[in-house]
This record gives structure tokens, sequence and C-alpha cells, in this order.
């Protein structure tokens, strides 16, 4: 490759190439995917359909009326996810990240979530546990919002899978290069052998509880904690009923 100014010129390009292909390929496959994901609720939506207008029997039809109506909704989330997922995806490529307090931004997301309703009705307590070494600052270097977005998609996850009067953990354990956060619940668990599946994009294989969601979610989260140049695994708890969800952020000074 030259080293000359058009050297430089035909490197650019290649990189554009590359990563207009990359983007191409990702939309593609994001498309694959969500056709593959509607196709389900849209067979159901058709059969109740077609047998709604057959029976006059009224129990049957006010279960019929209740399929249609989840398949819709549920195509609706999907749709609905998948683009935003699509302009997040444009977004984060544009945003600049900058040094942020990981402890502040815990609290904030963990003070809103104390007046959802989900929460209040089943008596569900978020339980913040911080490191215990006199630091009260955990810089990283990233996008509030979006750190603001991942916490915020697991404790809905967990709230929406826990059982009346139990407790939600969140912890940050101070390493030596970097920062472990860590969300506990006492739900269902993970009944998945490979835990990482749950990170794959649409997927969904969890208590009838959890059809409320596309999904999209951790797959959402796993994608930003990524981009922060973290790590994500899923596990059930060892000594205790429930999931634990465990990211890994560097530490900046």
């Amino acid at each position: 490759m030259r080293s000359d100014e058009v050297g430089v010129l035909a490197q650019s390009i290649d990189e554009m190439t590359n990563e207009l292909q990359r983007r191409a390929f990702r939309a593609e496959t994001f498309s694959t995917d969500l056709a593959h994901e509607i196709r389900n609720p849209l067979a159901s939506l058709k059969g109740a359909s077609e047998l709604l207008e057959k029976t006059d029997e009224i129990k049957l039809r006010e279960k019929l009326m209740k399929i249609i109506i989840f398949d819709i909704e549920r195509i609706d989330r999907l749709i609905t996810d998948y683009t935003q997922m699509l302009k997040d995806e444009a977004s984060l490529s544009k945003e600049k990240m900058s040094k942020v307090n990981l402890v502040k931004i815990i609290n904030n997301v963990v003070e809103d979530f104390q007046f959802n309703p989900e929460i209040q009705k089943k008596h569900v307590a978020i339980k913040y546990l911080k490191a215990l070494n006199g630091k009260n600052e955990f810089n990283i270097l990233g996008i509030e919002n979006r750190l603001e977005q991942v916490i915020a998609n697991l404790l809905d996850n967990s709230v929406s899978l826990a059982p009346s009067n139990s407790t939600i953990e969140i912890e940050i354990i101070n390493n030596s290069n970097s920062y472990l956060m860590v969300v506990r619940d006492e739900g269902p668990g993970f009944k998945e052998k490979q835990t990482d599946v749950i990170f794959k994009r649409f997927y969904s294989n969890r208590p009838k509880t959890f059809g409320q969601h596309s999904g999209l979610g951790l797959n959402i989260v796993k994608n930003i904690v990524e981009l922060h140049k973290g790590s994500i695994k899923a596990l059930n708890r060892s000594n205790h009923k429930g999931a634990q969800i465990e990211i890994i952020l560097p530490k900046i000074s």
C-alpha cells in the first residue's frame, strides 16, 4: 500500500467499502430474522381468524379473539423493537464516549424503577450493593444513556420474571482493571444449558410471562456492552434460585 495521499485515500475507500458491506450484511440478516419471527404469529393469526369465521360458540370466539389480539401485539412489538434497534445501530456509531460514573447511572435507573407499576404490584424490592472500598466514583469510558438502557433492560427482564415479594440485586465489584456489575433475581432461572443463546436476536424461549418481550432486548444489551469494550454472560445462581447476569466493563482513572 502506498504511503502518500493516494495511498491514504485508497485505504479510506477500502475501509468505507468494507463497512458498507458489513452494514448491508447485517441489514440482510436482520430482515431475514424478522421475517422468520413474524411467520409464527401470522400463521397463528390466520388459523384463529379462519376458525373464528366458522364458529358461533361464544367461549371459543372469546378465546380466538384473545389469540388474535395477542398475535397482533406480538407482531407490533417485533416491528417496533426491530425499527428501534436499527435506529440505535445507526446512532451508536455517531455517539461519542466520555468519562461517566457507573454508580450514578445505576442509582438513576434504580430510582426510576421504584415507580414501576409491576414492581409495586408484585412488591419486588431492588437492592443495590456497592463495593465497599471507600470509593464513590466508578468511572468508565462510555455513553451514559446507552448504559442506562443496559441496566433498565436487565431490570425489566428480572421484574417480568420475578415472583411476588422477591428481591432483585445489583452489585458492583471493583477489580484491578475493570468493574464487574452483577444483576441477580429470584425468578425461575435459565433452562438452557448454553445460556449464551439468550443474547441471540429474537431469542425468547422463556416462561409465558416473558411473552410481552420481542426477544431483542438482551441482544441490544450485548451489543451495547461490547461497544463499551466489555463482556456479558448469563448463568444460574449457584446457591439460590434465580438468574444472574454479569457484565465486565474496563475502568478508567
